[in-house]
């Protein structure tokens, strides 16, 4: 048990290093066609002694999310009782919350003084917004490893870990990269996705799989737990194609909801339905137990 807190704990370290490496990258190389003016035209921007604070209702909303995701991360470790499925899902809910903190440092909170202050045109990312990325990353992969232990023995389970390991391994290693060329591209949303996705179908495929045969409601549990985050995503591309933000928001007569608003509040419903649902049933996989 030891050697699997200590692998948690140097995950948990890996997005401080791409912060403190994103520093010696040329991030500043990378800009928007957007000025100052126009970004705080396009959401709120708050002066609070000299300070611009964007986005407050948003800002207050990403970090009551953040909170949720460590709090409920404790809860598995907590209530882990040597499951290794519970201890890995508690891990990737604590990097989940400190992946939405660096995201309401960046993408609402400070975005403007992280970006824009002093500039002529906007930044396009910075240190916060690579952390955020890897320790998404990193999320997803220690949440393959613990259905890994909930559904699987044997070959398939190494497989699986080992399949979380390197592509977790293979994104940072890309985002390293995309911070020192740099490159827009491979610092994109889309290449996180193409990395993430792969991990959610997998627990589909996988939990669908001993669900057929088992017919337990873990399995159960498990499959609308990655359908759910599924939908959280497709309902954040729809709003966002949509343009429903700018209508809302109507060059600030309106109210401001934004798709990044959609994801935090669907989110939150997600991880209520982790903690009373699935955590109500999780546990390693034992063949003896139930049979294959």
């Amino acid at each position: 048990m030891a050697r699997v807190t200590i692998s948690r704990m140097r995950l948990a370290l890996l997005p401080l290093a791409a912060l403190t490496l994103a520093g010696c990258g040329r991030l500043d190389e990378l800009t928007t066609t957007t000025t100052p003016d126009e970004w705080c035209r396009d959401r709120p921007c708050v002066d609070i002694g000299g300070t611009v604070l964007n986005e407050p209702s948003s800002t207050v909303l990403v970090f009551a999310l953040a909170a949720l995701w460590v709090a409920s991360g404790i809860y598995f470790l907590v209530t882990a009782r040597s499951q290794r499925s519970r201890q890995w899902l508690g891990g990737a809910l604590i990097l989940g919350g400190l992946g939405a903190a660096q995201a309401g440092v960046s993408y609402q909170a400070f975005s403007y003084e992280l970006k824009c202050a002093g500039r002529d045109i906007c930044l396009l990312t910075n240190g916060w917004e690579v952390g955020y990325s890897i320790t998404q990353a990193l999320s997803v992969s220690a949440m393959l490893v613990a259905v890994a232990y909930a559904c699987s023995t044997g070959k398939l389970r190494r497989g699986l870990c080992w399949y979380a390991v390197i592509n977790a391994a293979v994104y940072l290693i890309i985002s390293l990269a995309g911070v020192m060329l740099p490159s827009r591209t491979l610092l994109s949303f889309e290449v996180l996705m193409l990395f993430a996705l792969p991990g959610i179908v997998i627990v589909i495929v996988v939990a669908a799989r001993r669900y057929r045969a088992t017919h337990d409601s873990l399995d159960r549990s498990l499959v609308l737990a990655a359908v759910l985050l599924v939908i959280v995503q497709v309902a954040y591309f729809a709003y966002y194609a949509a343009g429903i933000t700018a209508v809302l928001w109507k060059d600030g007569a309106g109210i401001y909801f934004s798709e990044n608003d959609v994801l935090h509040v669907g989110m939150i419903a997600w991880l209520a339905y982790v903690v009373f649902v699935v955590g109500k049933h999780l546990r390693d996989f034992q063949s003896e137990s139930v049979p294959r």
